[in-house]
């Protein structure tokens, strides 16, 4: 792989690990999922983008206190 993709794909890894850091600040600040909890938090840390994308539109509770 030369340093042209490597810089390429920097943005986008950066992008993914904070789409994934804010689901898990969501996940935690709403006081877990609609369903079983920890299987949305190996969903999305294992899901890559397609998990946190997952969780928002199936998993997310909509109360927050």
């Amino acid at each position: 792989m030369d340093s042209t993709t490597i810089v390429a794909l920097i943005p986008l890894i950066v992008i993914q690990i904070g789409v994934q850091i804010y689901t898990l600040y969501d996940l935690y600040k709403r006081g877990g999922a609609r369903s079983y909890t920890p299987v949305w938090v190996v969903v999305i840390v294992l899901g890559q983008l397609l998990g946190p994308i997952l969780y928002f539109v199936l998993g997310r509770r909509e109360d927050v206190e």
